[in-house]
């Protein structure tokens, strides 16, 4: 297989993740039960592909074991703040939130992994704030501010902080598996966790009669799932191939610039002139943030 094809299954695959998201509400499905059936797809093909390879084994004995439990959790708290953020904020401001979340990892490896900072760094981080701060202004300055306009502020800060500390998680358990095994039944594992919580919340909302049990979201879950564990996996393969200069600022732009256009095409979405500066912004900012000092 081209070594290339990792990093274009990973930009199709993590677009269509918001994609996918925003047809949720289109087809009105209820997004507890759909997170709880994409959890579930992405755990059985990566058990399903650690078999196959022969990675399979016991996960209570590996060293990120501890660590998948957390990870797990923070998987689905972010996947629901992000499919709240897809359908209320719009795709393109919750992948550009996502995508400039790179800050965060950056700085976790300079205070944590005594990674060196140099001036072009701190500049893109600085950047990324102020691209954040463009992204997720009001659309209307004559706007009322209401309880919902407030949610649509926040919640792509709040997807920013939590795919941020989502990477941070994920690049601990990395280094914790070993750069030089395979990650299949390590990724397919947290999954389990994710959908053990995720069975939680939909249990809930059923006892409550706050959910009804329809087919439909288990149709959208599958195909997120799908999408979900290939976009994960094809990222770890990545990062074997590409040095990290090179995978994340055509990874995230590549991301960013796709589903800006599916938002455009797919659901007419419409930016502000301060929402284009904002994009400008943010790809200049993850292009300095991932330079090496």
């Amino acid at each position: 297989m081209p070594i290339m094809i990792y990093l274009v299954i990973a930009i199709l695959c993590s677009s269509g993740i918001f994609v996918v998201m925003r047809l949720f509400e289109r087809f009105h499905l209820d997004n507890h039960q759909a997170l709880m059936w994409n959890y579930l797809t992405a755990t059985v093909i990566g058990f399903v592909m650690s078999a196959t390879h022969g990675f399979l084994a016991s996960p209570v004995s590996e060293p990120w074991f501890p660590l998948s439990i957390l990870t797990g959790f923070w998987f689905i708290l972010t996947y629901v703040l992000m499919v709240v953020s897809s359908q209320r904020s719009g795709v393109t401001v919750t992948s550009l939130s996502s995508k400039l979340s790179v800050v965060i990892p950056t700085l976790f490896g300079v205070i944590f992994l005594k990674e060196a900072l140099g001036l072009t760094q701190v500049t893109g981080i600085a950047l990324a704030l102020i691209a954040l701060f463009l992204v997720v202004g009001k659309k209307d300055k004559n706007q009322v501010k209401t309880p919902k306009t407030t949610l649509i502020v926040l919640l792509p800060i709040l997807i920013f902080f939590g795919t941020g500390i989502g990477d941070v998680l994920m690049k601990i358990t990395e280094t914790a598996n070993g750069h030089e095994n395979d990650p299949t039944f390590m990724v397919a594992f947290i999954y389990g966790i994710s959908f053990v919580f995720s069975l939680l919340l939909m249990g809930y909302d059923l006892i409550k009669g706050k959910s009804h049990w329809q087919w439909k979201n288990a149709a959208g879950g599958i195909a997120l799932g799908s999408i979900n564990f290939f976009s994960t996996y094809a990222v770890y393969q990545a990062m074997r191939v590409f040095d990290n200069v090179v995978l994340f600022p055509v990874y995230n732009i590549g991301v960013v610039c796709l589903t800006a256009l599916a938002g455009w095409l797919l659901f007419k979405e419409k930016l502000t002139w301060k929402n284009y500066l904002g994009m400008a912004i943010a790809i200049v900012a993850v292009l300095l943030i991932t330079v090496k000092p």
